[in-house]
């Protein structure tokens, strides 16, 4: 009796079928897609800011290391809606192009926008030791420079 029970159900284990390939890739694809779309709103608050801020920090000691090897004025200005560098030619400033990715809404410095740089990069150095203070929703951090070059970038509550 048990050998006619056996053979009863062998039928039935050769007839399942498991998912096919396209259904399994359809489910990873559906599941990638969702994780993504989570850690991008999870990540859209301050790391968006401290983000930005570190790709400018970044491109201001790469500008300064410019202006000392090529023997250039340069600067970093607020032109009302996001940072820009400029080289000065000719008595005028241009615009250097530079990509900082995209610029959070409501990150703004504690200058106001202006044409002339208040950040300017020399051959020797910095210009002039200072400091801009970058406001957003989500945080605020103080940007000080010495005259050698030096940055310090402090996060604020």
């Amino acid at each position: 009796m048990p050998r006619d029970s056996a053979r009863k159900s062998a039928p039935l284990l050769s007839g399942q079928r498991g998912f096919s390939l396209i259904e399994m890739l359809v489910v990873l694809a559906i599941a990638g897609l969702m994780t993504g779309l989570s850690v991008a709103w999870l990540d859209s608050g301050k790391a968006g800011m401290d983000q930005a801020l570190a790709r400018l920090a970044a491109q201001t000691r790469e500008q300064a290391a410019l202006a000392r090897h090529a023997g250039q004025l340069r600067g970093l200005r607020w032109n009302g809606q996001h940072p820009e560098f400029v080289r000065r030619v000719n008595g005028g400033w241009v615009v250097e192009p530079v990509r900082l990715g995209a610029w959070p809404k409501g990150l703004r410095p504690d200058w106001p926008a202006s044409q002339v740089p208040p950040l300017v990069f020399t051959p020797e150095g910095w210009a002039q030791p200072g400091s801009v203070l970058w406001q957003g929703v989500e945080g605020r951090q103080r940007w000080q420079w010495s005259r050698d070059g030096r940055l310090q970038v402090a996060v604020m509550p």
